[in-house]
């Protein structure tokens, strides 16, 4: 076979496996929405727990989402590191907003666990009194039917974790367009399909929903503290316990607004550090999934005019494909002057996957890790955490 004839095919082969991903998550997406509701017996306690660090974007309207939450019973833990971050003065305020509001602001350990964010939910734990428990992530938005829709795939004993649909939203500027078109043009589509064709789907941790009480038997939330990719791992140990994993179609907000380039290349390469550490032999065939990427290379192997003519083409239809899926999900078109940032996203998700082969360094929240398989963390610095856990009213 020659190289020009060699290119073609993983062209199509690429084409066709994009394609099928991609009808996968709109199918799923639009059965979601010709399906009845599904009927809730009881309205269960339910706390949320909310680890904030840093200034988010949108940190005060995000948080304001929860109060416009119509369930009838639950309550929010906001956990924060450290009484200078900014986001303790926001979390503060938002609490004094809503004095009917069952909302505790509180300062957590972080030295429980290597992974910070784990640290702030053991720290939550003892705090909770919920009978569901909910963790949701500082920069997402939710829907007044939020719990709702949580609530009701734990109805079903055999589902012990939930986790919600995303879409990335908000950007004004370049480097916030390209988060939420990679979040909502290719991450959400890739998480879906991979659910729909695997027997052990994959968890995300923007929002996740689980019984307390399953949880405990677990072990609670210490035993994935010293693990980068805890809401994996936790999905997973919810599989080997027997439960089934569900995904609720009631859509999160992931709001970017202003983020930069930098802070997204930084975001996504650590994100793919994870998945090299999670599943290395998929791994190696993720620019299989990315037709520009594919048909970039025909080009350079095997340069002509049909081999140019083909990238077109295939940008066209991958461009095409990642808008549709962003309207699909959000509701609204991407702003027509961002569309070539497919391509770019493109290359740069090339870029992201070649510099996950280079190290394991990871740098998030302030703290540099080693990342080993599984994506177990160990920090680079000297010291280990202690033993503490119980965060204090602040």
């Amino acid at each position: 076979m020659s190289l020009v004839h060699l290119a073609v095919a993983a062209t199509a082969v690429s084409v066709a496996l994009y394609l099928l991903m991609m009808a996968l998550f709109a199918r799923a997406i639009r059965a979601s929405r010709v399906e009845a509701k599904r009927a809730v017996s009881r309205a269960p306690l339910v706390t949320i727990f909310k680890p904030l660090a840093g200034s988010d974007d949108d940190l005060d309207e995000n948080l304001e989402s929860f109060a416009r939450i119509e369930y009838p019973s639950f309550e929010l833990l906001l956990g924060v590191a450290d009484s200078s971050d900014p986001a303790f003065a926001v979390a503060r305020r938002f609490a004094a907003r809503h004095p009917k509001l069952r909302v505790r602001v509180l300062l957590t350990d972080p030295s429980a666990t290597y992974n910070p964010k784990v640290a702030q939910l053991v720290s939550l734990e003892p705090h909770a009194t919920g009978e569901i428990y909910v963790i949701s992530d500082s920069n997402v938005r939710v829907q007044p039917r939020y719990l709702w829709s949580l609530v009701a795939e734990l109805e079903d004993p055999r589902v012990g974790l939930v986790t919600s649909l995303f879409a990335g939203t908000g950007e004004r500027t370049l480097g916030a367009a390209l988060e939420n078109l990679q979040l909502s043009g290719s991450s959400a589509p890739g998480l879906v399909a991979l659910n729909v064709a695997s027997s052990r789907p994959y968890t995300v941790g923007k929002s996740m929903a689980m019984r307390r009480r399953d949880l405990a038997k677990l072990g609670g939330f210490r035993p994935v503290g010293d693990v980068l990719a805890e809401d994996q791992i936790l999905g997973r140990r919810f599989h080997e316990a027997g439960f089934r994993t569900a995904m609720t179609f009631e859509i999160v907000e992931n709001r970017n607004i202003a983020c930069s380039i930098g802070r997204t290349f930084e975001r996504h390469t650590r994100w793919a550090k994870v998945r090299r550490s999670l599943q290395p032999g998929a791994f190696v065939m993720e620019p299989l999934l990315t037709p520009i990427v594919v048909a970039s290379a025909g080009v350079v192997v095997a340069p002509s005019k049909g081999s140019a003519a083909l990238l077109v083409a295939v940008s066209a239809v991958q461009t095409a494909c990642a808008l549709g899926a962003v309207r699909l999900l959000r509701g609204t078109w991407l702003a027509w002057w961002y569309a070539p940032l497919e391509i770019a996203r493109a290359y740069l998700g090339l870029v992201y996957w070649a510099v996950a082969w280079t190290n394991r360094r990871i740098t998030w929240r302030g703290h540099a890790f080693e990342l080993s398989r599984g994506s177990a963390i160990v920090p680079i610095a000297q010291g280990a955490p202690s033993a503490g856990g119980a965060g204090s009213p602040a």
